[in-house]
């Protein structure tokens, strides 16, 4: 083998070779030792190494031929500075044969855990369960030739498996902290989703096989979870479409903000919603000189002008997604739900905050962008940012409750309805506590804030594209479609709550008194 490619793999593999040292002694000095071994020994023994393709099983033969003598020499040294008899050199031996026993035993089980499930159940039946092959065979429902085929099979993976070293992967220690979301035409069995978010395995799994194909062993060993534990989660993530099975590989089905894609993404928004919020706070409109005076202070009508832009550029913006990187698709995971409707599922992978925030929301609670009275004598528009959710948290089955106070009929609420509004604040004195519109005021404010609707419609664009094509580049190219409208259609409302924090930041928008009512009002019909 040529000796500078030989020189590359050796520097490659050293952090492995100290790993495989540091995983088995457990302490950084001795292994440091061990690992200085190895590697004399690889070079040592590298003409040896006729065939390339058989470098890692070469080296690694090396590393546990090399170990066992360490601990053979360990041994020894540790005999000679006690002060023992004769026979107990015997039972030094046996404690050196039962050191390596258990190392071989703990290799066996390791790769007993890892193979699939015909050849496990085979052997544990036949090795551990001392079953004959025909008793295996009618109690597996296969043909006694197809035992021992197993069990050929399954003495060969083993063999070769423990002359090969192992590392577990970093999510083996470290686990990625995921959530999982959708949105479509039917909500879908909302709790199957927001299972993720109390399971760490699912989303593991799915970010072991985001970027490329492996299989259920190399899975296992990235986790470090056992195959028998892997197989029944993988069979559900298959079932729903959130994983592909293709020629013994496994890929991720769905696209995923991983922590690079989702950096990336929110450096390259961070200049652009800079530059929006600036010239939205230089923008000159009449809001102030025409309605400034309905509010108590300035910050509750900066507030009250926000969610209105906001709304109008919703509306502006509400079909260039789908001209741009067509509709909602109807083929991919959503659309297996058992009410149907088509959709889109999304993870997304995070770094688990240690600061004092992690218990407070972030980013829109919620987004109400018009919804009608069930007379239809009035429209909610509301939107709940993480900024004002000490004094605003408005639900969808009150709409009707609020719609009423606006029109002033308070009184004909029901007693509970009442004193809800009233504990909320969203009524003072029986009178509407938020701002409320004729719909010729709401046209006259639509005309008002053009300006800085198209700020926010820009911005809403220019986020959608931004997120597309770098949610697309982060992809597998098995995904890179959905990929790219999931990121446009995700980040699409990010730029609204983007915008926000910009502004609250700044100081442009300030904090609120629990009963203020900032971010929504009525459009009376």
């Amino acid at each position: 083998m040529d000796s500078i490619k030989f020189d590359k793999l050796i520097c490659k593999n050293m952090k492995s070779i100290f790993g495989f040292a540091l995983t088995r002694l457990e302490n950084v000095t001795e292994a440091e030792c061990l690992a200085s071994d190895i590697l004399y020994e690889i070079i040592r023994s590298a003409q040896n190494l006729k065939d390339e393709e058989r470098f890692y099983g070469f080296i690694w033969k090396i590393a546990e031929n090399t170990y066992m003598d360490y601990l053979r020499k360990k041994a020894r040294n540790a005999s000679r500075t006690a002060e023992l008899d004769k026979n107990l050199a015997d039972e030094s031996e046996s404690a050196l044969e039962d050191i390596v026993k258990k190392e071989e035993l703990n290799l066996l089980r390791r790769e007993l855990s890892l193979l699939s499930k015909q050849y496990r159940d085979t052997t544990v039946l036949y090795y551990i369960e001392n079953f004959s092959c025909s008793e295996i065979s009618q109690k597996l429902n296969i043909s006694t030739e197809m035992v021992k085929y197993y069990l050929f099979r399954a003495r060969k993976i083993i063999r070769e498996g423990m002359d090969m070293e192992r590392l577990y992967g970093e999510k083996s220690y470290r686990p990625s902290s995921f959530e999982i979301d959708f949105w479509g035409t039917k909500s879908g069995d909302d709790l199957e989703y927001r299972d993720f978010q109390r399971r760490k395995i699912k989303g593991n799994i799915l970010l072991a096989a985001y970027y490329t194909p492996v299989t259920i062993q190399e899975i296992s060993i990235e986790l470090g979870v056992a195959l028998p534990y892997l197989e029944d989660e993988i069979s559900l993530l298959i079932d729903r479409g959130y994983m592909t099975y293709k020629g013994g590989k496994y890929q991720t089905n769905i696209p995923i903000f991983t922590l690079d894609c989702s950096k990336a993404i929110d450096e390259k928004l961070s200049v652009l919603t800079k530059n929006a919020a600036k010239r939205f706070t230089d923008a000159i409109d009449k809001f102030d000189s025409r309605f400034g005076s309905r509010f108590e202070n300035q910050n509750l009508a900066r507030w009250q002008k926000i969610l209105l832009c906001l709304h109008y550029s919703l509306i502006n913006t509400e079909h260039a997604l789908e001209k741009k990187y067509s509709e909602l698709p109807d083929d991919g995971p959503y659309s297996i739900l058992k009410d149907g409707g088509r959709g889109i599922i999304w993870g997304r992978s995070f770094e688990t905050s240690t600061s004092m925030d992690d218990d407070l929301p972030h980013g829109i609670q919620g987004i109400y962008n018009g919804c009608h009275s069930s007379d239809n004598c009035g429209s909610v528009i509301a939107m709940n940012f993480r900024q004002t959710l000490n004094a605003q948290h408005f639900e969808y089955q009150m709409t009707d409750s609020v719609v009423n106070t606006a029109l002033g009929f308070f009184e004909s609420l029901s007693s509970d309805w009442q004193k809800i509004l009233d504990d909320l604040g969203y009524a003072k004195g029986g009178k509407a506590n938020f701002a409320v519109w004729t719909y010729e005021e709401y046209t006259e404010l639509r005309d008002i804030l053009t300006e800085c609707t198209d700020i926010v419609s820009e911005l809403n664009q220019k986020t959608s594209e931004v997120a597309a094509n770098i949610t697309a580049d982060f992809a597998p190219a098995n995904i890179r479609k959905t990929a790219e409208y999931v990121g446009a259609f995700v980040y699409r409302f990010n730029s609204i709550e983007n915008l926000v924090n910009a502004l609250f930041d700044i100081g442009w928008l300030k904090p609120l008194n629990d009963k203020d009512k900032p971010a929504v009002c009525v459009i009376k019909n």
